[in-house]
Order: structure tokens, then C-alpha cells, then sequence
């Protein structure tokens, strides 16, 4: 019987939550997979980033020799790139042995997909960045607008930050009456008229699209047109309150060509008097061009599925655009596509293995893991339940995605199929908020020519503003490493080592007398934490638990100023700190698996066996479907997860 391997991606999955909503019984499909599967928290690559453990999780490979270990990687002196670019990963990935072992893989929306030396596998979407207006697939980013002022004002970050100048509610004309317009429909009141206006993201081109408000009922104006032109026969879409459109497939002018792309409205507010609206677009994505290796299967996922929605994410909830309930509806539109896509991939395409990233859960960790878990300090017991019911519609959404994959496994019974869901981290509360640049510059090792304020936030260092003559150590850019501004081997470099590593592993939190850095090793011992490579630097530090630095702005701003303290603003986070917080809240991966020869009800003791590792998923997949893991692959086979594997002794 030939095997199928679902390793559905869900980044930022928190295993133990998943096992309180369980036990509310409210995640059946998660019930199923304790039942009858095995369900275990992984041990992350370090740093604890996104593109660093997805490209671990394609590759079997330490953070060190795939060399993703941070958000940009550099491919050349002052060169950098994208993680999420293919050319990023410096291993083979796990469609490549699948490919010398004659079969076929699919990776959809996933980090650093393409270009991958992908030749008969499928690539859809092979970017897959979480963050906001990162794709080349769109002509605009979602929008929400609005005839009045909203508290709304900026729009939003991956993680909930705000970026400047980007506005989340776009003012519109007031409702006026709907003169000088033809072929209007049938309205109990006089049809009222205004105008939106999407700006291109690329290229700059503005796409005008004219809204007409209609009593449809009787009751008062309840439902809104979106037209080309003056012309109820121009409409392309169409809502009544609270409801989305169809989907409209249009053209859109983009760097001044054409361009055919998908778009879809819910209108969120229509007062009846037509004085009041509030209407959503969501992203405008391609119809073509993010598939690769078979320039059809675009069209045919969107006949069969709908359109790709490339972001979907609680931005629009963060920002102000929408309410919660919409942005989530948006999530699981994607994430039940993605799951119809699995299935059609596997069982009529012909391919062995499915894997994706669906980023909803860390979108939601960064703003508000902080509310449901006692441990932060910002913890209010007074809205945590008003919190955790967000979590909980969350992963009840993840339920039905994985309750979609069981349908189709079930009813093709003519296969092996393994039904596996995966994430790369958890997240943990802050407690405490460092600013590296800050120490470095307190204790003398970094010089600056504008002084002190360039390190009054944790951001990257323009190198224009480093004194090189006097600084004697420094960050390249957010993380984890610090770089020795002397020659390696030379008596100088030792010398400025030795006080680094010292000041590190001395620092001392004088308001908690704890330690910010849990561990400081210089180069020659940086493979403790999976770091080598031409991406290593000189010394390597992780925080310790309860620590973060390296955020967005509202997350960097320290109570009191200085380089350690309790944050302005309290939130969640992964990254270059212990990857071993363990509770509510849970910094582990996960992984978790079902199918014949899975030991059922399963879960590693990891007392006795330890965390199986990132670098263990892909090996252990290949095992199951009877391949040679990629070429750099460097984990092991969890044998544990097998019938008749007892890896457990007593003395």
C-alpha cells in the first residue's frame, strides 16, 4: 500500500493549552489524536525564530549548517537576504529525497520553499513569510474603511506591532445620495453613494471601486454594492451587514499592467439611516503566478477551493480594522483551504507528503498569551477568561482543520496515511525586557557618534553610527551573537573575549537579583546551542527564562530606562532565549502524529528519553515512508513513536 504523510504546520501551537480546551471537550479532533496517535512537545533549534525552525523542519539540520538563524541571512560581506527566500537554506530539504526515491512532495505557503531544487514536487507559495505586506502575490494588503474617525490608527505588525504611518481605517467620503448613476437596483429608499480607493503596494497604482448603499428590506439601508463605476451592472460584489461577499475575481493596475487577483468584502457596519459604514476588504491576492512546477494547478486550486488568500492573520483584529471573530474567519478560510489543497495534492496528484506553515497561533501568542497565563506579571484575572475564549475559538478552528484531513484519510482507506500536525515553537509571557545594545554600550564595548540615544531601544545598529576606533564590540543586527571588533586569534581579541564573556555571565538584574543571560560561550563552544557555520559569531548568548529582547517598538520600552526591566508593554514571545518554558504557556514545538504502526496514546517520557528535537521530525518522517533523509540531515529517528519500540529500562 503505497503511504501518504499530512505534516499540517501550525506555527506557534501550544501543546498543553491544547490539552485544557481537550479536556473542555470542545477539540474532538485533538481528543482523537491523544487517543489514538502520539502527542509530544519538541525541542526547538536555537534561536527559537520562525524562519530558523521551519528551515530545521525541512531539513533535519542544526541551526548551524542550514545557516537560517535569524530573519536575514548573509550571503556575502554587508550582503544580506531574506530567510524566507530559498536561497537562504543552505541544506536539502526533505522533497529533495523524496525525489530521488521517485515521489512527489508539496509545500504550501512554506518558509523558504522556493527556489528549493524542487524538480517534480510542488512549491505553492514557497515564501511564506507571516509577515504583512511581504508577498509578491498581492496588489494590496486587507483594509478596512470607514465614513467616521475610528480609534484605529495605525495598522499592525506580524506580531501586533504598530508600524508608522500605515493607517489600519481608511476615512471615506460620507454617504451621499446616489446621483448621476444608471441600472440602479430596487431600494425601499433613495440608494446612498461614496467611494473607496485601493492603493497598489507595488508600484503605486490606485484602483477606485464606487460603493452604493441600498434599503433592500424596508427596514432601513442594509446592504452595500461595490461597482466599477456608476453602474448597479458594474457590481462585482456585494454584503449585507454582518456578512462576507463572494469572492470577485477582477483586474487590478499593478506597476502599470494588468493583473487578475481575488477579493472579497464583509460589511461590518451600516447604520439604517445610512449616516454610519464600516466595510472590510481583504487582501488582494493573484490568481495566478504562486504556484510552481505546474503553471495549471493555480487555476485549479481556485476552482475547486476558491481563491488563495496568502495572509490571514488577527492583524485586522490588533490594528482596529475588525472585530476578532472576522479576522479568525479569515484564518480558517486559509486554513481549511490549505487543508482541501493537502488532500487534493495527496490522493489526486499523487504525491507522498504534505507540509505548510499556518501562522494563526503565534499571531495571537504575541498579544495575548500575556492575559491567560498567571506567570506574567501584566496577568489580570479580571479579563483573563475574556482572553482565553479567543485561544479557545482558535483552536477549536485548528480542530476543524484537523478534522478535514481525518475525513479524507478515512475515506481512502486504499492508503497508509499518517495524519500529522506540527509547529516549530510555543511562546512563554514576558517577565523581564533586555536591551543588549544598551548593556554594550553601558559597559563600554560598543561607541556610538550619536551617544546613548541610538540604544535607548533594542533596534539595529546603522554601522555609519559605530565609532570603529574605539569600539570594541558589537551587534550585525537583532539576535543572538556578538560580533568582536578585532583581528580572530590575535592577543587583542582574546583580551575583549574574555571581558565580554565575563560581563555577560555577571550582569546582574538589581531589581529581581537574577541574571538576564542564561548562558555566553564564545565560538569555539557555540555548538552547545546548534551554532557554527559562516553565520556564527563571535559570542553567543541565549536569555534566561522570562527574558526577551529584540521585539518591536512596544515591546522595548524598558519602566525606568536602563538595560534590563519590567516592559512597558507586556506580551509573549520565542526567540534567543532558553527554548525549555514549560506550563500554561509553552516555549516547545510540537509534534504529533497518527497512523498505522503509531503507538496510540503515546507520549514521550522525557524524563527518561528527553525532548525529541526539531532536528528528529524529518528523519523520523523519512523512516516512516521508507526513504534517505535529505543530505544534511542530523537528527535521529524517534523509534519511540513506533509499535513494538520500547526504548525505556529500568536499572
Amino acid at each position: 500500500m503505497a503511504r501518504k504523510l499530512y505534516a499540517y504546520g501550525m506555527d506557534g501551537f501550544v501543546t498543553p493549552m491544547m490539552k485544557y480546551f481537550v479536556t473542555e471537550g470542545v477539540l474532538p479532533n485533538f481528543a482523537r489524536m491523544l487517543r489514538r496517535g502520539t502527542v509530544n512537545q519538541t525541542y526547538p533549534s536555537f534561536p527559537v525564530w520562525t524562519p530558523t525552525n521551519w528551515a530545521t523542519l525541512s531539513t533535519g539540520a542544526h541551526t548551524g549548517t542550514h545557516g537560517v538563524t535569524t530573519w536575514s541571512v548573509e550571503v556575502a560581506p554587508g550582503q544580506r537576504i531574506n530567510s524566507f527566500s530559498g536561497e537562504a537554506n543552505n541544506a536539502e530539504r526533505i522533497w529533495n529525497a523524496l525525489e530521488r526515491a521517485g515521489l512527489k512532495g508539496v509545500a504550501l505557503h512554506y518558509p523558504a520553499a522556493y527556489p528549493s531544487g524542487m524538480r517534480d514536487s510542488y512549491a505553492i507559495d514557497g515564501f511564506g513569510a507571516p509577515g504583512q505586506k511581504s508577498t509578491d502575490f498581492e496588489i494590496a494588503s486587507c483594509q478596512a474603511y470607514a465614513n467616521y474617525q475610528t480609534d484605529a490608527a495605525v495598522a499592525m505588525g506580524h506580531d501586533g506591532s504598530a508600524q508608522e504611518g500605515q493607517q489600519s481605517v481608511t476615512q471615506i467620503p460620507a454617504l451621499q445620495p446616489a446621483t448621476h448613476w444608471v441600472n440602479l437596483p430596487t431600494s425601499h429608499r433613495q440608494p446612498l453613494a461614496s467611494q473607496i480607493e485601493v492603493h497598489a503596494r507595488r508600484g503605486g497604482d490606485i484602483n477606485r471601486f464606487q460603493l452604493l448603499v441600498i434599503d433592500s428590506s424596508g427596514n432601513g439601508y442594509d446592504r452595500v454594492l461595490i461597482c466599477r463605476q456608476n453602474d448597479g451592472n458594474s457590481r462585482i460584489a456585494d454584503a449585507a451587514v454582518g456578512q462576507w461577499s463572494a469572492w470577485a475575481m477582477e483586474d487590478f493596475q499593478i506597476t502599470g499592467q494588468r493583473q487578475r487577483a481575488a477579493v472579497r468584502f464583509k460589511l461590518l457596519e451600516l447604520a439604517p439611516t445610512g449616516d454610519r459604514i464600516k466595510l472590510y476588504r481583504s487582501q488582494i491576492t493573484y490568481t495566478d503566478g504562486f504556484t510552481y512546477g505546474d503553471d495549471a494547478l493555480a487555476a485549479d486550486l481556485i476552482e475547486r477551493f476558491g481563491p488563495y488568500q496568502e495572509h490571514a492573520s488577527t492583524i485586522p483584529y490588533s490594528s482596529g480594522m475588525t472585530d476578532f471573530d472576522t479576522a479568525l474567519e479569515e484564518c480558517e478560510y486559509q486554513g481549511l483551504w490549505f487543508a482541501d489543497v493537502a488532500n487534493y495534492m495527496l490522493y489526486e496528484k499523487d504525491c507522498t507528503y504534505f507540509t505548510c506553515h499556518w501562522h494563526l497561533y503565534d499571531y495571537l501568542n504575541h498579544i495575548h498569551l500575556n492575559n491567560v497565563d498567571p506567570i506574567c506579571p501584566g496577568y489580570d484575572a479580571s479579563t483573563a477568561e475574556a482572553a482565553l475564549d479567543l485561544f479557545r475559538k482558535a483552536y477549536q478552528v485548528g480542530d476543524r482543520v484537523l478534522g478535514r484531513l481525518y475525513e479524507a484519510a478515512d475515506a481512502h482507506p486504499e492508503h497508509e496515511t499518517f495524519v500529522g500536525i506540527l509547529a516549530d515553537h510555543g511562546a512563554y509571557p514576558d517577565i523581564r525586557i533586555a536591551n543588549i545594545r544598551k548593556f554594550l554600550y553601558d559597559q563600554g564595548f560598543l561607541v556610538l557618534k550619536s551617544g546613548p540615544a541610538s540604544v535607548a531601544q533594542d533596534q539595529d545598529t546603522l554601522p555609519d553610527d559605530v565609532d570603529w576606533t574605539q569600539t570594541r564590540a558589537y551587534m550585525k543586527r537583532r539576535g543572538f551573537d556578538i560580533m568582536i571588533n578585532a583581528e580572530p586569534g590575535s592577543a587583542e581579541f582574546d583580551e575583549i573575549e574574555r571581558e565580554l564573556l565575563t560581563a555577560l555571565r555577571t550582569w546582574v538584574d538589581e531589581e529581581t537579583g537574577r541574571t538576564p543571560v542564561a548562558i555566553a560561550l564564545p565560538r569555539r563552544d557555540a555548538y552547545l546551542l546548534g551554532q557554527w557555520g559562516d553565520q556564527c559569531g563571535d559570542v553567543i548568548f541565549a536569555w534566561d527564562h522570562g527574558y526577551v529582547s529584540g521585539y518591536y517598538a512596544q515591546w522595548q520600552e524598558i519602566v525606568g530606562g536602563g538595560a534590563v526591566g519590567a516592559p512597558a508593554v507586556y506580551g509573549a514571545h520565542h526567540g534567543g532565549f532558553l527554548p525549555t518554558d514549560n506550563g500554561f504557556s509553552s516555549t516547545f514545538g510540537t509534534m504529533m502524529l497518527s497512523g498505522p504502526g503509531i503507538k496510540a496514546g503515546y507520549e514521550r517520557p522525557t524524563e527518561q528519553l528527553g525532548y525529541i528535537q526539531a532536528v528528529d521530525v524529518v528523519p523520523t518522517y523519512c523512516h516512516l515512508l521508507g526513504i534517505e533523509p535529505p543530505a544534511q540531515s542530523q537528527g535521529a529517528v524517534a523509534r519511540d513513536l513506533f509499535d513494538g519500540h520500547e526504548m525505556v529500562r529500568k536499572r
